[in-house]
């Protein structure tokens, strides 16, 4: 009986040495699963085709400004038409392919959560009074209204840009300066919109406390721009030396918001 047990947990071990030697020399495969990458480019002097790894060919149409492709993490060529190969690492959470050396910024959506994640420190993506969601891009100011009946005076905006600096972040909207490749931080891509209604996955820290969550998705500045210039109810676009320099007090913005409360009703 002694015998027999040492020769199943020596079969074992063998068994084991085996298998880990055969992973060790690339013989068993684990399976990895390709993450959505958003190809980029210009639709007039990029369209063509975008060779990657030297065998894989995507088609990137002219009446389009970008594509999204499935490719596993880790170091990728490419090759646009005949121009020179290079090469580029895709992270786990995808990205965007930046062909065109475009810059990208992140807008915003509300959702309803029944839960609210991370408890114990501060979120953006979490809506409280704390947080006010801008943009500062070549000298002007792009501030989300919350409320679109919401009367943004210049002392809000700079209370705003205090408040970010001292918590190192309080907007759940990011710029993303021109990069070959941009990681993944943002819930749609390119050529996803924001659903009407969302389910999340949580975790074990989410208390079940119903609130509002901020939902990212990532477009081209140029495209924000101008969203924001012909959408007043959810942007107020200042420029930033204009809004330093404004000699508002916190008793002419309560006026002010007064006066707009009765234009409202």
């Amino acid at each position: 009986m002694f015998i027999k047990k040492i020769m199943r947990n020596k079969t074992t071990i063998q068994l084991l040495i085996l298998i880990l030697t055969m992973i060790s020399c690339n013989k068993i495969k684990i399976p990895v699963e390709p993450v959505k990458v958003d190809v980029s480019y210009d639709s007039e002097t990029q369209k063509g085709n975008l060779i990657v790894d030297g065998k894989q060919t995507f088609k990137l149409p002219s009446d389009s400004m970008s594509i999204t492709i499935k490719l596993t993490e880790g170091s990728h060529t490419f090759k646009l038409n005949k121009e020179k190969e290079f090469t580029e690492f895709v992270p786990k959470e995808g990205g965007i392919l930046n062909l065109n050396n475009a810059s990208f910024v992140t807008i915003i959506e509300p959702y309803v959560s029944q839960t609210i994640e991370n408890s114990y420190g501060f979120d953006p993506n979490n809506d409280t009074r704390l947080n006010q969601h801008f943009l500062i891009i070549d000298s002007t100011v792009y501030y989300y209204k919350k409320d679109t009946l919401q009367n943004v005076s210049d002392l809000d905006i700079k209370n705003a840009i205090a408040f970010s600096k001292k918590l190192k972040g309080t907007s759940a909207m990011k710029y993303f300066e021109p990069k070959r490749f941009i990681a993944k931080e943002w819930n749609f891509g390119l050529n996803e919109d924001f659903p009407e209604t969302i389910t999340e996955e949580t975790s074990s820290i989410a208390i079940p406390v119903k609130g509002t969550r901020y939902k990212r998705k990532v477009v081209e500045l140029t495209l924000f721009k101008l969203y924001a210039l012909m959408s007043p109810q959810y942007f107020v676009v200042r420029n930033l030396k204009d809004v330093m320099e404004s000699k508002e007090d916190i008793k002419e913005d309560s006026k002010k918001s007064s006066r707009q409360m009765q234009f409202d009703k």
